[in-house]
């Protein structure tokens, strides 16, 4: 198994938010200070910083640091593309780390500090089951609509439902992906058939 995750040094959103400091160390920090007990962490980073903190903090000896490809950072910080540089960023990754096609990658974000590493590994045996992915997902039943109320998702406007009768919608959290290189290869997505 590999461990997989991108850092960026600034945030549109939350300024510098991968450097916020939580239990007094940054936030990059937290996982992958516990991913390095389960496997090898990768980080692919547009951040001098993380990469000279990796070469001198003793607990980051195990991490493989390497600067992002600039036509990928060019992608990340063009106003016109609305698109996310990461499945091209997954497959450099792959390119040059992974030889083994049945390698078992995890992908995640240094925003899940308190992804446990006991969860990453149970969701890993799931591939065992038949599953070419295992995705984390936060379930949802609740009344909901798609942007605006002419358009309900999951229930019958016309009458009042009980919420626990509702069908429930799954919303990604980005805390993990979990597939193997050639799943990845194959459909060019962190998502599989299964």
């Amino acid at each position: 198994m590999k461990i997989f995750t991108y850092i960026k040094n600034d945030s549109s959103r939350i300024p510098r938010k991968n450097f916020k400091i939580l239990g007094g160390i940054p936030l990059w920090k937290h996982l992958t200070y516990n991913a390095t007990d389960l496997s090898e962490v990768f980080i692919d980073t547009d951040s001098q910083e993380i990469i000279d903190e990796c070469k001198i903090d003793e607990k980051l000896s195990g991490v493989t640091v390497y600067p992002r490809d600039q036509m990928l950072i060019d992608m990340e910080n063009d106003p016109n593309n609305s698109l996310s540089p990461s499945l091209l960023m997954i497959e450099n990754f792959l390119s040059r780390f992974v030889d083994n096609n049945d390698e078992v990658i995890v992908l995640t974000h240094v925003t899940s500090p308190f992804l446990k590493t006991e969860t990453i590994s149970r969701a890993a045996k799931l591939l065992d089951e038949g599953f070419d992915t295992v995705h984390s997902v936060t379930a949802k039943q609740d009344f909901a609509w798609l942007e605006s109320f002419d358009n309900p998702i999951n229930f019958n406007p016309n009458v009042v439902q009980r919420t626990q009768d509702l069908d429930k919608i799954y919303f990604s959290n980005g805390a993990f992906f979990i597939f193997t290189k050639e799943t990845f290869m194959k459909n060019m997505n962190r998502f599989g058939k299964n």
